[in-house]
């Protein structure tokens, strides 16, 4: 008797656990929610646990990619003072939260279960996340004990086992904050509606309907995965993860349309990080940007739209002047069974529709993402061919969880990170010496903190990253007479632009295992191609009206200034517009590109006649040019571009 397929796939603990949190986040939608210091210990609580059942303390014991880990016995010791945490945190919560803090002292109760809570967050923090995070969080820790060692502007008065423990454990200050708070009640639910949309065939559909929408332009392909990465941010939890669905399923297409491996891998790194940035679906950092600013998420995404239009936009133009530049044709395809194959499918995008306008309608996030899902499976059963069954949605609802886990921890660890920051009063002197060193210039603030941003995201996820640098940075750019939310837009996209930025380029080095190429030839070739989108967060910041903040002539200016900047760079980049241009003109038009975009009138002006003069060079030379042979790029003209 063959063993039941329910029984073989979900009967072990780590299953268990994530299908019974995935399954508690939903239950709480329609029973209400908790007290904070109920809600965000169970939501950390079952993250914890579910590290602990699926990663293994030792690298010796981990498993192949697609086998399950059975944890050892010691792993059960873990959850087990997991669950102590948790329950101490439930049965205690109304003590804990009307108790006065620094006059009624912590029992001894409350310091062990802290400090477990805190060893059990930094050894997930090695497993599941690296072990740059968890150094940096120890560094926090240790500066919250001694930094009154330490001389001038970094020495404080120091703060005993106690008092960090209430800052950290037993309020909303440290671990349990705004980060987790975010997660718990926003980032899981999109999670689980992207799981969902996952599950259908709503991947293929964005292929083909981005495959489509490219059919008769040159370079189809490489345009079609543009497209389809602004799609699929919306399924994939993070940037690489982007980059693995697409590159899949793209690079063939790519690779038969005779695009260079290196330009195609950097098409992929690139596009697969502008899907965290595209709405309405945008990556975990900008739920986290909507608690800190105390915005709407409907004003987050509003404001993302231009930004990521440009961004689109720029990443089409650098494909198509590639395509012109080596010849390359248009794709072939069988378009009445593609159109076939959308039809088929078209009716999951309603799903999409419902979340947009119940976001718009000013709904709460955990409602919109969760009705929107229901409303996905609802649609799923109009056809045959994509109904969900119970074990595909027993699946999704684990896959939901363990997604969560890689948004939970680092938010979690952030929590520390920014309590320490608080309580020693650290952010207050971190912005002094800013603006010491910056002396009042918002320009050299602003490039301290994209370094920041930059260097940060290197070591540790984007959300983390955005935390540390928004609460570190942010406030400097505040205090220069930055709008808050446009300071945070602006950490929050290079925090995400980490992800394309050399040495650690983790977009890039997913991309080169796809395409076969070098990694570090490909994160070098793609931060050269992505060089405009470093400059757009500087545009919205001296013009807000990027970010919808001015009036409809100054969005139309900085639109339309913008969008021939970005055009121009991606001329100068490739070294082809209506013709090929030399190492002259490419540089000619780069410093054009940037006066265009930089948002000041007279520069973006004299940047348009030089766009406009090199256009006028470029349509006498392209008469004289042979007709396109359409057979693909010579092996010397490939081997130009990626060294030019």
């Amino acid at each position: 008797m063959s063993e039941n397929k329910y029984v073989k796939r979900f009967l072990n603990p780590a299953s268990i656990w994530a299908i019974i949190w995935a399954l508690f986040q939903i239950w709480i939608v329609f029973r209400g929610s908790f007290s904070a210091l109920v809600l965000r210990p169970i939501h950390v609580g079952f993250a914890i646990g579910l590290v602990f059942l699926t990663q293994p303390m030792f690298k010796k014991n981990k498993v192949p990619k697609g086998q399950k880990y059975m944890p050892k016995w010691y792993e059960y010791i873990f959850v087990a003072l997991d669950l102590m945490c948790i329950i101490h945190m439930c049965v205690n919560s109304e003590r804990i939260m009307s108790r006065m803090v620094g006059v009624d002292a912590l029992t001894t109760m409350d310091i062990v279960v802290g400090v477990v809570l805190i060893l059990l967050l930094l050894e997930c923090s090695r497993r599941a996340v690296n072990m740059a995070l968890t150094i940096i969080v120890l560094v926090f820790l240790a500066y919250g004990f001694f930094g009154h060692m330490l001389p001038g502007l970094l020495g404080h008065t120091g703060h005993s086992l106690s008092a960090m423990l209430e800052n950290q454990v037993y309020s909303t200050g440290g671990i349990f904050g705004s980060p987790v708070s975010v997660s718990v009640s926003m980032v899981f639910y999109f999670l689980l509606f992207g799981a969902f949309l996952s599950a259908t065939p709503a991947g293929q559909l964005f292929i083909n309907i981005s495959n489509l929408l490219t059919r008769k332009t040159t370079g189809g392909a490489g345009k079609a995965t543009v497209v389809a990465c602004a799609f699929f941010g919306m399924i994939s939890g993070s940037a690489p993860a982007n980059v693995a669905s697409v590159g899949t399923i793209m690079y063939p297409s790519l690779k038969k349309e005779k695009f260079d491996p290196t330009f195609s891998g950097s098409i992929l790194a690139i596009g697969g990080t502008a899907g965290q940035l595209i709405p309405p679906v945008m990556g975990a950092a900008a739920f986290i940007m909507v608690d800190m600013v105390g915005t709407s998420y409907s004003q987050v995404m509003l404001s993302a739209v231009l930004p990521s239009i440009i961004f689109m936009m720029a990443m089409y133009f650098l494909v198509h002047f590639y395509a012109k530049k080596h010849h390359l044709s248009a794709p072939v395809m069988d378009v009445a069974q593609v159109k076939k194959d959308i039809m088929k499918h078209l009716h999951l995008l309603l799903s999409i529709v419902v979340l947009v306008a119940m976001i718009l309608s000013g709904r709460s996030m955990m409602r919109a993402a969760t009705l929107s899902a229901v409303v996905l499976i609802v649609l799923t059963m109009i056809r045959k061919d994509t109904r969900l069954n119970l074990f595909t949605f027993l699946e999704t609802l684990e896959s939901t969880a363990k997604q969560a886990v890689i948004v939970v921890m680092p938010c979690a660890l952030a929590g520390i990170i920014v309590g320490e920051i608080v309580s020693t009063g650290l952010g207050l002197r971190f912005s002094s010496m800013i603006n010491m060193v910056a002396q009042n210039s918002l320009l050299i603030a602003l490039m301290l903190t994209m370094l920041m941003a930059l260097i940060l995201g290197m070591g540790m996820p984007t959300s983390a990253a955005y935390i540390m640098a928004a609460t570190l940075l942010a406030p400097t750019m505040v205090n220069l007479g930055v709008e808050a939310i446009v300071a945070h837009f602006f950490v929050f996209y290079f925090a995400n632009l980490s992800m394309i930025t050399p040495p650690v380029a983790l977009s890039s080095f997913a991309a080169a295992g796809i395409v076969g190429v070098d990694m570090w030839k490909l994160g070098l070739a793609a931060f050269k191609y992505s060089f405009v989108i470093f400059i757009i967060p500087y545009a919205f910041v001296y013009s807000p009206a990027m970010l919808g903040f001015g009036t409809v002539p100054e969005i139309i200016q900085i639109a339309v200034f913008t969008i021939l900047g970005i055009y121009a760079v991606g001329c100068g980049l490739i070294g082809y517009g209506l013709a090929p241009i030399n190492k002259l003109e490419r540089l000619v038009l780069i410093v054009a590109a940037v006066m265009l975009i930089v948002p000041e009138l007279i520069s973006s002006v004299i940047g348009t006649v030089i766009l406009a003069a090199s256009l006028a060079l470029q349509y006498q030379r392209r008469k004289k040019l042979p007709p396109s042979d359409g057979e693909g790029p010579k092996e010397e003209e490939v081997s130009e571009t990626v060294s030019a």
